[in-house]
């Protein structure tokens, strides 16, 4: 086991907190648009859950049955990209419009989208946090899990440690991500241009559309090689986005 690997999910933690903090001391925001940002991100997450309860695995078995793993990635692929746009983009998109966060200045909707991503940085981070930190002081406990469930983990935890900044990267960009997707709803809100919306909805669908792919192909050989080329479209995507929000807070300082 190689105990250093706490630091990923810490590091996920981090990614988290500082740009909640670098944000609000540079601008002077309200914590409360970020818990706002938080608290959507929550509500969104939980159908996508049970969905995946409830429907994704039987989903994942029918296709794979039917048209293999490359059929089943597409399927996968559309209805896991689909699903994000509605939830992630609609919620956000009905909290803008149907309150008071229709009139907040640019830098309090940053703060939104933010805090969107942060709080998805840390509460994805947590349970692997305990995880490790548990496994660390008590490695008995792989005994309990069942062979094939233990031998998983152990890969998992015997990786090298220059495999730790893979996930840390995959959540600033993720970020990057989340807080493009916001101000463009959040100009569609302001300006009254749908095509805003849809031009975030495509967008954030896209970028999750190639997950299932990413998960059949590549992640399951969990090599530190293939962990980081897993993390290539998350780089690209999230690159897109860094530019887009500097062109979305441009938009949105323009008068109307």
């Amino acid at each position: 086991m190689n105990p250093l690997l706490i630091f990923s999910p810490l590091g996920m933690i981090l990614v988290g907190v500082i740009s909640i903090w670098i944000w609000k001391v540079k601008r002077n925001v309200s914590i409360k648009y970020f818990l706002f940002g938080g608290l959507i991100w929550f509500i969104a997450i939980v159908p996508k859950i049970v969905l995946d309860y409830t429907v994704t695995s039987k989903l994942n078995t029918w296709a794979t049955t039917i048209y293999g793993l490359i059929g089943a990635s597409i399927i996968l692929g559309a209805y896991v990209g689909l699903r994000t746009g509605f939830f992630e983009c609609g919620f956000t998109y009905l909290t803008f419009s149907k309150s008071n966060l229709r009139e907040v200045s640019t830098d309090e909707a940053t703060a939104f989208g933010i805090g969107f991503g942060a709080f998805e940085a840390i509460l994805i981070a947590v349970p692997s946090l305990i995880q490790i930190a548990v496994l660390i002081f008590n490695p008995s406990l792989l005994d309990l899990l069942p062979p094939a469930q233990r031998q998983i983990l152990e890969a998992q935890l015997n990786l090298p440690s220059w495999i730790i900044p893979a996930p840390i990267i995959e959540r600033i960009f993720t970020l990057f991500v989340h807080l493009f997707t916001t101000l463009l709803i959040f100009i569609s809100i302001t300006r009254h241009k749908f095509s805003y919306f849809i031009s975030a909805f495509l967008y954030k669908s896209l970028v999750d559309a190639v997950v299932p792919y990413i998960q059949l192909t590549l992640k399951p050989n969990m090599s530190p090689i293939s962990i980081y080329l897993a993390e290539v479209w998350v780089v690209t995507m999230g690159s897109i986005a860094l530019a887009g929000i500097y062109w979305t807070r441009r938009v949105l300082s323009e008068k109307i």
